[in-house]
């Protein structure tokens, strides 16, 4: 039993790892890119440091709420999976994916109507934080099914020396 919730619990938040380093990503990309719409020159060695900046910056606190978002998201796809026994992959994936839009609008309402993540006040911005969710929910899936992750045994890997 033990065992069975540590796996839960890691799976939980390499899935929540899995959406910060995403969500920060076309977070970011999304902010740049529109700066550069409106003429701002960015190089691409701008784009990675600045991708780095953000997740040792932004990521820290916005993974804080993805991991508060996915615990609820998942432990409420759970009760749902063990009633409904419909295709776990799309429960998990769709309520990460809703566990961030939930959030996203959540965080709107405390702070002032105003959207804190910068690369989410579009419908494409928005989309991808919900894109990066869901990743998150299908790799919780993933790791938490019956017999965990499947990994090709060593006696089938082909002999090449």
């Amino acid at each position: 039993m033990l065992k069975s919730i540590g796996r839960r619990v890691a799976a939980w938040i390499a899935a929540a790892l899995m959406t910060v380093l995403l969500g920060v990503f076309f977070q970011t990309q999304n902010v740049l890119s529109r700066l550069s719409k409106i003429g701002g020159d960015i190089s691409f060695a701008d784009r990675i440091s600045t991708y780095f900046y953000d997740l040792t910056h932004l990521g820290t606190l916005y993974g804080l709420f993805i991991l508060i978002a996915l615990l609820i998201a998942f432990l409420t796809a759970g009760l749902l999976h063990h009633f409904t026994k419909f295709g776990r992959p799309v429960i998990f994936a769709g309520a990460g994916g809703v566990a961030i839009l939930v959030m996203l609008f959540a965080m709107r309402e405390a702070f002032f109507n105003v959207h804190i993540i910068a690369g989410a006040r579009d419908a494409l911005g928005i989309s991808l934080q919900v894109l990066s969710g869901a990743v998150g929910g299908f790799l919780f899936h993933h790791l938490t099914k019956k017999g965990g992750p499947k990994t090709a045994p060593l006696e089938n890997v082909p002999e090449t020396i």
